[in-house]
């Protein structure tokens, strides 16, 4: 199983301190983590994109992407997620050609659309569009990457007549993965194009995910798709020490700040989980030793049959001392152990590699 880090370059006050850091702090520190996360052997570096809010700085992660293309050489730069349900295709394609030559052809892009409402009345769109927005939107950026010259009418932008998109992106295929959460639109949508997932993981009990994972495989071989199913992903608030209490206790003020900070769309301050709740065997998060990492995201592997998997680190304030100093321990003391997992059989479902 491959580990990526993902960011949403989420900036608050250090709950410990009060000290906040400026946002061009922030964006440094989303850059030179990159750079150590590659020095460490992550897979992925992933780039979270959002929009109007107080917490979350990123609303291109385009533009940081190319910055971190010029201070890396090896690994995978992605999004997580595009809003492509919310942006106009068209410029999203040009963006992202441009990010594919600029690294290298290391773009992955994951796809999907806003869960909050404020870019839906910024960007005067209807919610209830979502889905229908970014499966077009999806497509045309299909057609977009495959072809120079593209004609093509739909729902929810001027329709396009021999247009010469440039410049031409370097990998052939395009670097596409289908964003998801708990309902099957983008289940249908990524197996009617032969896409892979990646879940949003980050919030909800493991448990509500495992059928989603379920479907795509049950779907992809109903579909006739020759070949083993598209691979699958998932995300996870992650936090690693030495030890056990020390991991519970420095990340616990930190975590309750990024989950109850205001949100988009929301009325107010949300009070915060139960932490032992939140990071135990039924919650969505990581946190305690690396061998208590290790084991729980075994345990996932084995429910979810995944063969990556995105880590949040950087939430809530932390210090960058301490952000790198947990993805160099999960470097040197998770990533060796769950390198050779791959895509696993689930006991009493279709395999993932059948």
């Amino acid at each position: 199983m491959e580990l990526g880090l993902i960011t949403f370059g989420s900036l608050l006050p250090d709950p410990l301190t009060g000290t906040t850091l400026t946002q061009r702090e922030r964006l440094r520190d989303v850059v030179r983590a990159a750079a150590d996360a590659e020095e460490f052997g992550f897979a992925w570096y992933t780039v979270g994109e959002h929009h109007f809010g107080d917490r979350d700085v990123i609303p291109s992660p385009a533009l940081v992407l190319a910055a971190v293309a010029e201070h890396t050489s090896t690994i995978r730069l992605a999004t997580g997620t595009t809003l492509v349900a919310n942006r106009d295709p068209v410029l999203v394609a040009e963006d992202y050609h441009l990010l594919d030559l600029l690294s290298g052809g290391r773009l992955e892009m994951i796809v999907g659309g806003s869960f909050f409402p404020e870019p839906y009345a910024v960007f005067d769109q209807a919610p209830a569009s979502k889905a229908a927005r970014k499966r077009e939107n999806t497509e045309l950026l299909i057609r977009l990457w495959t072809e120079e010259r593209v004609t093509w009418q739909g729902e929810f932008r001027p329709p396009l007549d021999d247009v010469l998109l440039q410049p031409r992106p370097l990998q052939e295929q395009p670097p596409f993965w289908i964003s998801g959460g708990t309902g099957l639109d983008s289940v249908h949508l990524a197996v009617d194009h032969g896409l892979p997932m990646v879940l949003g993981t980050t919030a909800r009990e493991p448990s509500v995910f495992t059928p989603v994972f379920d479907t795509y495989r049950t779907l992809w071989h109903e579909s006739g798709r020759p070949g083993p199913p598209g691979r699958l992903g998932a995300a996870s608030h992650v936090f690693v020490a030495e030890t056990s209490q020390r991991a519970r206790t420095l990340w616990e003020a930190y975590i309750n700040s990024y989950l109850t900070v205001k949100k988009p769309g929301s009325s107010g301050i949300a009070a915060p989980p139960d932490f032992a709740t939140y990071i135990g065997d039924q919650g969505p998060a990581l946190c305690g030793s690396p061998a208590e990492v290790v084991d729980k995201l075994g345990r996932l592997h084995d429910a979810w049959g995944h063969d990556l998997h995105l880590l949040a680190i950087d939430v809530g304030g932390i210090p960058y001392a301490e952000v790198r100093a947990a993805t160099e321990l999960v470097a040197s003391d998770v990533l060796p152990q769950v390198g050779e997992w791959g895509r696993t059989e689930v006991p009493g479902k279709v395999a993932a590699d059948a």
